[in-house]
């Protein structure tokens, strides 16, 4: 009887194998694609990109910064998360970006909340422009603005926290992860706090 049971586990065991598989092969059927990061316009024109396509896309993450980036109530919540002087609200925000816009326009953008500054820019799929006998990714990499926390200056994180890169150039990212959403009221600590936890996580194995 015990061998019967033995072999009944050893039959389960191996029709589980193909589902696992399966499952497998499905989380990692997207495929990386590649990207740039730059702090500014100026910046991605010295990697010898054109100064007009950088200007094109670094004006697309200027116009989406003040939708996606998380949002204070007030401007010392932010600067705990993005450090001192490097909180704005979406009204100066909408000035830098386009200083001559209407003034019923800049009133309206501003909340009442605070939002930490764009520290560079993703260069979407401008780097893939061009491309013949590629094959198109299943998701496209959306140009957008990147933040800098305080507990980790070294990265350009999405507006959702989603570590990019650590330094400017070409990098490989998977498109699920770079896609930008609306930005949302978040509570001191949120961004910092997830920062930290991820270098803790890191420095701890």
């Amino acid at each position: 009887m015990s061998k019967s049971i033995k072999r009944s586990k050893k039959a389960a065991l191996i029709l589980m194998v193909p589902t696992a598989t399966l499952l497998l092969a499905g989380c990692g059927s997207e495929e990386p694609v590649q990207t740039a990061v730059y702090q500014n316009a100026e910046e991605c024109a010295a990697f010898y990109n054109p100064p007009a396509e950088c200007q094109a896309e670094f004006a697309k993450a200027q116009q989406l910064h003040a939708q996606v980036a998380p949002k204070y109530q007030s401007k010392t919540e932010c600067e705990t998360d993005f450090g001192i002087g490097n909180c704005e609200t979406p009204a100066t925000a909408a000035v830098s970006t386009d200083p001559n816009a209407p003034v019923q326009q800049q009133q309206q953008a501003s909340s009442g909340f605070f939002m930490p500054m764009m520290m560079g820019f993703l260069a979407g799929q401008m780097l893939n422009r061009g491309g013949a006998g590629q094959a198109a990714p299943q998701k496209s990499v959306p140009t957008q603005p990147l933040y800098k926390s305080r507990d980790d200056q070294g990265t350009y994180r999405t507006a959702s926290n989603q570590p990019v890169a650590r330094k400017s150039g070409v990098t490989s990212v998977m498109p699920s992860q770079m896609q930008p959403k609306a930005g949302t009221v978040v509570r001191r600590g949120g961004f910092g706090a997830q920062a930290q936890q991820r270098q803790s996580m890191t420095s701890g194995g």
